[in-house]
């Protein structure tokens, strides 16, 4: 089976505040320039500051992935230090999405894998239409175990 499945964190609302932060400093440098010309130079940086949050979720979204995998779901977390696990599609007990009203109103949700042993438990927030990964997951899981069984 190819990579069919590639499941990372929603962008929506690193986007929208990306957005409201590029109208905010476009706010500032205006006051800056027609309110207080006198003002010193860091008044700017005040509007950079809101910049830290998307780019947090950016790297939040970079970092962490799930993917479908020669019969195996493979999940990688990590920036610098990278953990990667992988889980036996067979193996898979539970699929469920959570979504809580927030997540239901930007369309993203928290997909969560539950499988037999030790480390059974896998949660992936905030990812796009978090419904569809289930059923791919669940679609992919009966796959593998029909082409075992056959063999």
């Amino acid at each position: 089976m190819a990579e069919v499945l590639n499941i990372q964190p929603s962008l929506r609302r690193a986007k929208f505040s990306l957005v409201l932060c590029v109208l905010f400093l476009a706010l500032v440098i205006w006051c800056k320039a027609s309110l207080f010309p006198e003002a010193a130079w860091w008044f700017v940086v005040v509007g950079v500051l809101p910049f830290i949050a998307p780019a947090l979720a950016f790297v939040d979204a970079i970092r962490t992935r799930l993917w479908l995998d020669e019969g195996l779901l493979r999940y990688r977390h990590g920036f610098l230090v990278q953990t990667t696990r992988a889980m036996e599609l067979r193996k898979i007990q539970d699929v469920r999405v959570e979504r809580t009203l927030v997540q239901r109103m930007w369309g993203i949700g928290t997909l969560i894998l539950e499988s037999a042993g030790e480390s059974s438990r896998l949660v992936v927030a905030d990812i796009d239409n978090p419904q569809r990964a289930a059923d791919a997951i669940l679609q992919a899981g009966r796959q593998e175990g029909i082409s075992k069984d056959h063999v």
